[in-house]
């Protein structure tokens, strides 16, 4: 007999009104086991208005099930519930999840509205089963719709009850994460490739040790073999320890460009958001990633591939893996990530943009002590109307990319005046620890002449310095890679703040430069002069950054800053004062002086603004 079934012969509880077919099911990845045994099981159903779950989990305990921005815990819709011992009582509660992973401070409150009702719940020796029904649309802000894309979904479970419904909650003894569409009515088939594949490419930590750290980034640097021909990746895999497997967070690998001689000799590193990881600012490059709860392999489209060529070997390559480490373990890891290449080459070669802001130095500049700090990027329609074909390109992944004070972003998609929604890619809850790429369905068409606007939120409400735009995982970026076919010129499409507006916003004038400067007296005529004749030339950029990133320091670090005193400088970074860049064929950079935006507000999460229930 299935779970299924038995649940729905011996569930106690009362028959929801709604009555939702349950049609899907799925086991979900226990980090306990690889064996099959004392698996969870997630079945759900759906009609026009409510979506009914019903879970079934090998434990006498709590369990959860929630809707999560990114596939961490925190600002997660949770479904939390259980069967009373002694009363048989179903108890099916509706719950929002806060998480703060630095100070541990982990919150499963009370929803104020209960949004979650119960059908039926029950156990036997080993399992309980529990069923509930939910709207799909819920106007409420500790809730999260429902919605035809693939969504993060965590569970968890644990083998006591709560004293009561409103007492204490044991730490999970068990957890984990997948993605689920709630809203598709029939699953998508997995592509078959068997018969394509002639070449594995595979990228590993080789046999390294990981020392007892809660969070640890380790990094393999390693070089791609001799192409004798062209090949293109069709799928990738990760490759999991499975006696790690619980430690294992998630997995990126990046190609690295002009890697200098002295970082091409190093092996293997710390490469975390506090560590010195210089290797990291020539790898950027993102081929593939993982994350835990994904799915096992990752299709390319049909008639796509990511190429690999002779002119690629030997170019230098980062595998990432991201330990999760509770338990304070030491052990040895083979981790990493597989790429599957064919020599029949598809229709289509994939591509990669990298839009956003290409400010990299103190022209990106986020006070001390903000709450929220809004910054946007211009892809200019420039750009796309002479570097991509006349018949467009295909969009159907985004990866969205900031560092540690990154708290959303969003890539607007523009012809014209006119908005084509949903946004190209969007993290409205952006965790440095949970990136990866999403999926664009359906792929989106993005015509010469169309524009792409990258909107970033952070936070510096911890910081005490300023924080400046950089490659270091310590300074700040606002970026997103869109991956898609066919492949153009177009490989970069941002834009750069300029350095006297900048100042301006500021409140800086030329005297007061010179005077923060500390120049001695035989080098303030030339500073004057290097400032006087101020321009964003690319050499020139560079010298005028060098010079004046002192004496611009010390300015910022003596302001009183609150949102107020910075207004003048958040409104520069939404206005028109930036120069659009992008490169095309051959690497050559382009430069547009006068770009020509539309005029826009912020983008509005839509689970934000007022609605109606459905």
């Amino acid at each position: 007999m299935s779970l299924l079934t038995w649940g729905l012969l011996f569930g106690i509880g009362l028959n929801s009104a709604v009555g939702v077919e349950l049609s899907r099911r799925v086991i979900l990845p226990n980090a306990t086991t690889d064996t099959g045994a004392n698996s969870l099981e997630l079945c759900w159903g759906f009609n026009d208005t409510h979506v009914e779950v019903q879970l079934s989990y090998p434990t006498l305990g709590w369990l959860t099930m929630g809707l999560s921005p990114n596939g961490g815990m925190d600002q997660s819709d949770v479904l939390f519930g259980y069967v009373n011992d002694t009363t048989n009582e179903v108890v099916i509660q509706d719950r929002f999840l806060t998480a703060d992973m630095e100070s541990m401070k982990i919150v499963l409150s009370l929803d104020k509205v209960q949004n979650w009702q119960m059908v039926s719940g029950s156990k036997n020796d080993t399992y309980t089963v529990l069923r509930a029904v939910r709207k799909i649309k819920a106007c409420d802000n500790m809730d999260r719709s429902f919605t035809n894309l693939e969504q993060a979904v965590i569970y968890s479970y644990h083998s006591k009850l709560p004293d009561s419904p409103t007492g204490k909650i044991r730490k999970h003894s068990q957890r984990g994460q997948t993605t689920v569409n709630f809203l598709r009515a029939t699953p998508i088939p997995d592509p078959d490739i068997a018969n394509e594949i002639t070449k594995t490419l595979e990228f590993r930590i080789d046999n390294r040790t990981v020392s007892g750290k809660e969070t640890q980034y380790s990094c393999k640097l390693t070089a791609l073999p001799v192409f004798d021909k062209k090949y293109q990746s069709i799928a990738s895999q990760p490759i999991i320890n499975k006696a790690n497997m619980k430690y294992i967070h998630h997995m990126l690998v990046y190609v690295c460009m002009d890697l200098p001689a002295e970082y091409a000799k190093k092996d293997f590193f710390a490469c975390g958001p506090t560590d010195d990881s210089f290797v990291m600012k020539y790898c950027q490059n993102m081929i593939g990633g993982w994350a835990m709860g994904a799915k096992e392999t990752n299709y390319q489209p049909a008639d796509v591939g990511s190429p690999f060529t002779p002119e690629m070997t030997g170019m230098k390559v980062v595998v990432q893996i991201h330990y999760n480490n509770p338990d304070l373990a030491t052990f040895v890891d083979d981790s990493g990530m597989r790429f599957l290449l064919t020599d029949q080459v598809r229709k289509y070669d994939s591509g990669t943009i990298m839009a956003g802001i290409f400010s990299l130095d103190f022209t990106l500049t986020m006070p001390p002590g903000l709450e929220t700090f809004h910054v946007q990027g211009q892809c200019s329609d420039q750009c796309t109307r002479t570097m991509l074909p006349e018949e467009g390109i295909n969009i159907f992944a985004s990866n969205v990319h900031m560092h540690t004070r990154g708290k959303s972003g969003v890539a607007r998609h523009f012809r014209g005046n006119q908005e084509i929604l949903p946004p190209l890619g969007q993290e409205l809850a952006y965790d440095f620890n949970f990136q990866s790429s999403k999926p664009l369905i359906p792929n989106r068409k993005f015509l010469p002449g169309d524009r792409i606007i990258v909107e970033c939120n952070f936070t510096t409400i911890n910081d005490t310095k300023p924080v400046y735009g950089g490659e270091g995982t310590m300074e700040e970026m606002c970026l997103i890679f869109l991956s898609y076919y066919p492949k153009s010129d177009l490989s970069i499409c941002g834009s750069q703040f300029q350095i006297k507006p900048y100042l301006k916003a500021l409140g800086m004038t030329p005297d007061m430069l010179i005077a923060n400067g500390g120049f001695p007296k035989a080098r303030l005529a030339v500073a004057a002069q290097l400032f006087n004749n101020l321009n964003d030339g690319m050499k020139a950029r560079r010298e005028i950054l060098k010079t004046f990133l002192g004496p611009v320091n010390k300015f910022i670090a003596g302001q009183k800053w609150d949102s107020e005193s910075a207004k003048p400088l958040q409104s520069f970074y939404s206005d028109k004062q930036y120069l659009a860049i992008c490169r095309g064929k051959g690497g050559n950079i382009t430069i547009i002086p006068a770009d020509t935006p539309p005029e826009i507000t912020f983008y509005v999460d839509p689970s934000k603004l007022p609605c109606t229930s459905s």
